[in-house]
């Protein structure tokens, strides 16, 4: 038997202790089975594009319950298919794998084993749930009308990320909806978070070369460009212009976080490194700021005599949530457990590449509660961060109960 879990001390189950319905209620050793393989995750993590061991075992889980794997996607992605045989829709649950490259400080039997590599995201919880998942789902097949996909991704933390190849290879073929999740350090344990639309913002990574042709003495400044000069001014037109470009009521983020140049206290540096990122809600703005930016970068250029290089990374479209689903999945957690259950959201301007699944197809990103005291209120990428892990099979159990009614209700998408 796995030790006893973080939560003990306070466990707040995510499903109501009035719940009337038998198919809501987690299986019996789910819950004991998803701590273990949870735990074994977290003290065995892999970063993105690395995720095989990962992988493998659970392709073998899945195997050993009889099933088909589609493997081979996207390096190390893979998918099975709950197929009813029956007509009705085709739907998806995804579920990320990788992990951050950053030390684990927890002191927990389960702590990361590998230096420098950890889960401090919650890609373990959001693996070892999809393949809870699979179990109720088979436990459930009587009840499904039409296919349920549930797939594994790997490299949600890096760019250019994983769901891209996952979509090219074909994970969303014959695909009409597209569920996922992330669990909450911010949201009490036992709760479902979701919002309507933009769930969270559109990213893109810039980075600028400011190169003045050769170094300059410091005493001398006025003998030859600039390019800290600048760089300084490149920088303080990017904190300026959003506010005079984007409607206030569009959240737009502009932040520079990178800014290197230079050795020597007495020499202005032949080349600065400028780098940051834009989070903008809608595709208008994204592509306006973009365009600014060059046309900045270009004009400073050609006012001081020096070469600015712009490059920017392949980003991310923000995470839309299509408000059918939306309102389907919010009224599920109140009929089940009770309007204080559901908890709405504000917009996040943090990133998430589920919104290339949600560019495809009609999607909802479910947000489940995982804070139940101290422990377990560090947030995401901290390197205390942890869940309370009473709610790994009760969650498992509500998002087949979702998935499974999903197929059953006409929500003409």
């Amino acid at each position: 038997m796995p030790e006893a879990s973080n939560a003990s001390a306070k466990t707040v189950k995510l499903l109501s202790t009035t719940q009337t319905e038998p198919h809501i209620k987690t299986a019996d050793g789910l819950q004991e089975e998803l701590l273990e393989l949870r735990r074994h995750l977290h003290k065995n993590p892999e970063l993105s594009w690395g995720e095989y061991n990962t992988s493998r075992l659970i392709t073998e889980k899945l195997r050993d319950l009889g099933l088909e794997v589609t493997s081979g996607l996207a390096q190390t992605g893979f998918y099975v298919d709950i197929d009813s045989g029956r007509p009705g829709p085709h739907i998806a649950w995804r579920a990320d794998m990788d992990a951050l490259p950053i030390d684990d400080e927890k002191t927990v039997s389960y702590a990361s084993t590998v230096p420098g590599v950890a889960h401090m995201c919650g890609h373990d919880v959001h693996t070892s749930v999809a393949f809870g998942v699979v179990k109720e789902l088979i436990e459930r097949r009587d009840e499904i009308k039409g296919k349920i996909r549930v797939f594994w991704q790997p490299a949600e933390e890096q760019q250019p990320s994983g769901s891209p190849d996952m979509i090219r290879d074909g994970v969303l073929d014959g695909i009409e909806a597209v569920y996922g999740m992330h669990c909450d350090p911010h949201v009490e344990s036992g709760k479902i978070s979701l919002r309507p639309g933009p769930e969270t913002a559109a990213f893109d990574a810039f980075q600028f070369e400011v190169d003045s042709g050769s170094t300059n003495h410091s005493a001398r400044p006025h003998k030859g460009p600039d390019a800290m000069w600048v760089g300084h001014q490149l920088v303080q037109n990017i904190y300026q212009f959003a506010g005079r470009m984007v409607n206030a009521l569009e959240p737009t983020v502009v932040s520079v976080c990178k800014f290197n140049a230079g050795n020597a206290l007495n020499v202005i540096p032949r080349k600065v490194y400028i780098g940051g990122t834009i989070r903008t809600v809608n595709e208008e703005n994204r592509e306006k700021m973009k365009s600014y930016l060059h046309q900045l970068a270009g004009s400073l250029a050609a006012l001081h005599n020096v070469k600015i290089t712009s490059d920017f990374g392949l980003g991310a479209p923000a995470v839309v949530n299509h408000p059918k689903l939306y309102e389907f999945a919010k009224n599920e957690v109140i009929k089940l457990f009770g309007a204080d259950r559901f908890e709405g959201r504000e917009q996040s301007m943090g990133a998430e590449d589920f919104a290339f699944y949600t560019s495809e197809r009609p999607g909802l990103f479910v947000r489940v509660g995982t804070c139940n005291g101290p422990d377990t209120a560090h947030p995401l990428h901290s390197s205390l961060f942890d869940i309370d892990e009473s709610v790994l099979g009760p969650t498992a159990s509500f998002i087949a109960h979702l998935l499974v009614q999903h197929t059953i209700t006409d929500l003409k998408l």
